[in-house]
């Protein structure tokens, strides 16, 4: 940001400077603050003004340019940026200029840009764009990292993305805000000989779909995978996805499923999502990170814990329908001390998100308060509800028996997903539900800070039960 208008001898030294920047960033919808590395309008006007010819020469090292933007005149202000250095490229719209950012990518060829990642948000889309984008992605045969609007996945897009020789990794993206008609531009599927090197993809898509897919051969060998739900959802297709995973993906290290369905149906606080739906995903043995979210909370007890553990030796974070879509007398989820038995279980695990609703715990004398081992560093209690007024134990007791299970400087979170937030914000009741249960959430990390950094090195010999 310029704090007056720059004389001569200032642009000198600007351009002094200006060999040295490798990396811009813009932001239309947030104001410059500072040291964010952001560009302002009025810094843009001025660098246009002083330079109208491409920024190539000004810039010489230019590697990284990410450009979020409301209007199709702000997107066009990115033009002087794509020159031949750049490597990575991020655009993000928010309106109606899908045309306007085809635009702009069809300069790499005759400018000679050859990216290695590049990737692309909208919230709306057109069908000019969708048949622009192969031919923009034929010519990047460098890319190894490509993230697109999640409507984008047509046959053409998709044939292309399969032909790239060094492609590792593929996302959907979406805004919530803005959703497709479902069906359009959801035709992902693998191509005899395609995507070889690919070890990470990010799919919108109902269940159903992924677990066809899924079941294909000539699949790569993924270490990441994401599904996102669009769509209806049945019990059924979990099941078909969890059991097409483990035969197709057993060595996948990490696994996102988000099975949220577009519309709440039912009351899902009458409806628990049964572990024997993922219990096929017992068989990928090498998985470090799990997470499913469902509008439900998941029904499973300390046998399927114990069998988690067993087959997932070295997973380090697990989130099991932390945040479903509940209701103050929402009557399924885990008791507290069930924490316990996932940290005596994993022996790796270091982050865990559930849904708690039960308070009764047994402890043992003897628990060591931020001393023994395995801890958790982060444990996320979700959308877990406030424990009652009656409950047989007091406050303190539940804060020193969540101490005795987390490392020193551990963080306590109720935070929700995406997914979740888009049913909340139907419901102004609901909203304040929540709330409450977050003020409460934060309370009692805090409590629970206090105990872990005033008993360090120290013993907590009984917790007893109060009445």
């Amino acid at each position: 940001e310029f704090k007056s208008d720059p004389s001569d001898p200032d642009w000198e030294r600007f351009d002094q400077y200006a060999g040295y920047i490798r990396s811009i960033h813009y932001n239309q919808l947030r104001p410059f603050r500072g040291r964010e590395g952001l560009f302002s309008n009025q810094t843009l006007t001025d660098l246009f003004l002083h330079h109208p010819t491409s920024s190539g020469s000004l810039f010489p090292r230019l590697a990284d340019v990410r450009w979020m933007v409301t209007d199709d005149q702000a997107l066009m202000q990115l033009l002087p940026f794509i020159v031949p250095t750049i490597t990575i490229l991020h655009i993000n719209c928010r309106g109606p200029w899908e045309d306007a950012c085809l635009n702009a990518l069809n300069v790499f060829a005759p400018r000679n840009i050859h990216l290695t990642e590049l990737r692309i948000a909208m919230t709306t889309h057109t069908q000019t764009f969708l048949e622009g984008l192969p031919d923009v992605l034929a010519y990047q045969r460098r890319l190894t990292h490509v993230g697109l609007p999640h409507y984008s996945a047509s046959r053409g897009v998709v044939a292309a993305l399969a032909a790239l020789p060094v492609l590792e990794e593929y996302e959907l993206w979406s805004f919530f805000e803005y959703q497709t008609p479902l069906g359009i531009g959801m035709e992902f599927d693998w191509e005899e000989g395609g995507f070889a090197g690919l070890k990470k993809l990010a799919l919108i898509i109902p269940p159903a779909d992924a677990a066809i897919i899924m079941s294909r051969s000539h699949q790569p060998r993924l270490d990441y995978l994401t599904i996102i739900n669009r769509g209806s959802f049945d019990h059924t297709h979990l099941r078909h996805l969890s059991s097409s995973l483990s035969a197709s993906q057993p060595n996948l290290i990490i696994l996102y499923i988000s099975i949220y369905p577009d519309t709440l149906g039912s009351d899902p606080s009458s409806q628990t999502l049964p572990f024997e739906l993922i219990r096929p995903l017992l068989l990928c043995t090498a998985l470090e990170v799990f997470s499913i979210g469902s509008e439900m909370a998941m029904s499973y007890n300390d046998e399927d814990i114990a069998s988690m553990a067993s087959a997932w030796p070295r997973l380090r974070t697990l989130s099991l329908c932390a945040d479903p879509v509940s209701n103050v007398g929402f009557t399924t989820g885990q008791r507290l001390q069930s924490i316990g038995s996932f940290t005596n279980s994993f022996r790796r695990l270091r982050e865990l998100s559930l849904y708690v609703n039960t308070w009764d715990i047994d402890v043992i004398p003897g628990v060591s308060v931020g001393l023994s081992q395995p801890r958790l560093s982060l444990l996320n209690f979700g959308t877990s509800p406030v424990p009652p007024d009656n409950t047989d134990y007091s406050e303190l007791s539940l804060v020193v028996y969540v101490a005795s299970l987390l490392e020193l400087n551990a963080e306590i979170e109720s935070e929700r997903s995406e997914s979740h937030k888009r049913f909340l914000n139907a419901s102004a009741a609901g909203r304040g539900e929540y709330s409450r249960r977050e003020r409460f959430w934060s309370h009692f990390a805090r409590k629970v800070q206090d105990i872990l950094s005033g008993t360090t090195g120290l013993t907590q010999e009984v917790v007893e039960k109060s009445s």
